[in-house]
């Protein structure tokens, strides 16, 4: 038999089929041998460079970020009760349970890689152009936060699965958990959920609670919006959710996750962080942790390992500290709060937040987070409207003043300095806005830099590890009136019928406020109680406070 006799010999079992059919199996068995090398081609590639990586990383504890203040002074210093990881035999079982159910149903069971939910994901990221999903397990993201693999690529995709991998050969799925549970950021501060655990609730890992430990599993998802501390309402949502989910996969009863739904959550915040342990003030560093979740991806900041420089300035947040406690101590009153903000006017860099007379008795944050009528601290930008509108302001007199304005244009110009609202425009003149000590240093400082609203930040550069800068904040104002307007309503201030000190106004009312500005500094501090009601002994507090806030500008 020659050659072509022995090319024309048909296989009996593709004999019976068309010849157009028999060249669609050969094409296709071709092409599914090729995809197979190509795959091991692809699996090898990876697995190769996965071997690269050290694996004693992944029981390592998480680095934190370091955070420092204008002069390079470290922040937020560790306690020393933070610093040991928990181990797989400090994990109680509804703590692993409701983690599982949150984050991984089928964390016991698979390799690491749930390859049904992967499918899903890369039909949707098709769909979508891009990589909206993830299909993440709790031992990929171990991966993930380990080394340094954050893009969002296939490449990326691919070396992750193949560390995924080796990380589930290598460990026991407890140890897995364990490390988990050490890296993940959990919010306020707290790397780890040995952290976390002793912030919120004041004790170990260990002794958890279910209530508790459902809490924290609720938090991984949104660290800043789920704290405990920050929005107490919002973690007990989360908490309740992760319960819900535990009764789906059958890890707790109806009815204990209904006895557990009927308690209100309650923190109970270490002492260590009262503010004399935590440099930076930690109504300043919850500031900053916020601001931080502003600008960086969730994972960035679960990374740790940055090197943060922020606004706040140590010297500045110890002697505004000081000067309310003296004051406070003074006026004998128990229920009087303060809060204060001092930023730099014309760079918008914040170096003082305290937003109450103690975090721990009290960790919400009334500099920032607070609404507290202005009254009669609208007046200066009454004035001001007056000015921008070329209307004559009368001193002493802002109700008849604006009565020659709009309403809804008074309304428009307060937005323009930066007040939020809500605002009662029918009686906006007569101060019925309300505000945060922020709002109003924003405000005020805009008068003091010719009429530009700073753009206010507290963090002025980040840079990772490696020493390069991944984000960094610069001036930005936004014009908001004319110079000529602010500076003539501060000249009008400064001879304003009871002001004594150069640039420095203070107001009284149910709530009790002081602006002054210097040539960089502006600063705002506020006197009263959580619900509005007069001030006792107010003539003598606006005093101390036009006194205090004069010298904090010069």
């Amino acid at each position: 038999m020659d050659w072509k006799s022995e090319q024309n010999t048909k296989s009996p079992m593709t004999s019976w089929m068309p010849e157009w059919l028999q060249l669609c199996v050969r094409v296709s068995l071709r092409l599914f041998l090729i995809g197979v090398v190509v795959v091991l081609l692809i699996a090898g590639y990876y697995g190769y460079r996965a071997q690269q990586f050290d694996l004693d990383k992944v029981a390592e504890q998480q680095q934190q970020n370091l955070l420092l203040d204008t002069s390079g002074l470290q922040l937020q210093l560790s306690n020393a009760k933070f610093k040991d990881c928990i181990t797989k035999d400090d994990l109680p079982q509804h703590l692993v349970d409701a983690l599982i159910a949150r984050e991984d149903t089928n964390f016991e069971s698979h390799c690491g890689i749930d390859f049904k939910g992967l499918i899903r994901a890369t039909v949707r990221n098709i769909k979508d152009l891009s990589f909206t999903q993830g299909a993440s397990t709790l031992s990929m993201q171990l991966a993930r936060n380990t080394y340094d693999i954050k893009a969002k690529s296939i490449n990326r995709k691919l070396l992750e699965i193949a560390l995924t991998l080796r990380i589930e050969q290598h460990y026991s799925k407890e140890q897995i958990m364990a490390f988990y549970l050490n890296r993940i950021y959990f919010g306020s501060g707290c790397y780890g959920i040995e952290q976390a655990s002793q912030k919120y609730f004041s004790k170990p890992t260990k002794e958890l609670n279910l209530s508790e430990s459902a809490t924290l599993a609720g938090i991984i998802r949104g660290p800043h919006i789920f704290s405990p501390l920050r929005n107490l309402e919002a973690a007990q949502e989360q908490r309740d959710q992760v319960l819900a989910r535990m009764v789906d996969i059958e890890r707790i009863t109806p009815e204990e996750a209904a006895q557990i739904e009927e308690t209100p959550l309650v923190v109970h915040q270490s002492d260590s962080d009262s503010s004399n342990s935590v440099r930076g003030n930690p109504y300043a560093m919850e500031a900053v942790d916020r601001h931080l979740q502003e600008i960086l991806a969730d994972e960035d900041v679960r990374e740790g390992a940055l090197t943060i420089q922020t606004t706040l300035n140590q010297k500045i947040i110890e002697k505004a500290q000081k000067d309310i406690d003296h004051i406070l101590l003074a006026n004998g009153d128990e229920q009087l709060q303060a809060a204060c903000v001092i930023l730099n006017h014309k760079t918008g860099a914040i170096h003082c937040v305290i937003g109450g007379k103690s975090y721990k008795d009290s960790p919400f944050n009334r500099a920032v987070d607070s609404k507290i009528d202005l009254g009669n601290a609208f007046t200066p930008f009454i004035y001001a409207a007056a000015l921008e509108r070329s209307k004559t302001p009368i001193k002493g007199q802002p109700t008849q003043t604006g009565k020659q304005l709009e309403e809804s244009d008074m309304v428009g110009i307060a937005k323009r300095f930066g007040f939020k609202g809500p605002f009662n425009t029918d009686e906006i003149f007569y101060g019925r806005a309300v505000c945060s000590p922020l709002d109003l240093a924003t405000a005020y400082a805009t008068l003091a830099n010719d009429g530009k609203r700073p753009h206010t930040y507290y963090i002025q550069k980040i840079s990772n590890q490696l020493g390069d800068t991944i984000f960094s904040n610069s001036p930005a104002p936004t014009p908001a009136i004319q110079p000529g307007s602010a500076k003539a309503t501060l000249d009008l201030l400064n001879n304003f019928k009871g002001i004594t000190s150069h640039s420095t106004s203070a107001f009284g009312g149910r709530a009790l406020w002081s602006m002054a500005k210097g040539n960089n500094l502006t600063a705002v501090l506020w006197f009263g109680y959580n619900y509005p009601k007069p001030i006792p002994k107010s003539s003598e507090l606006i005093k101390q406070m036009r006194k205090t806030t004069h010298s904090w500008v010069n």
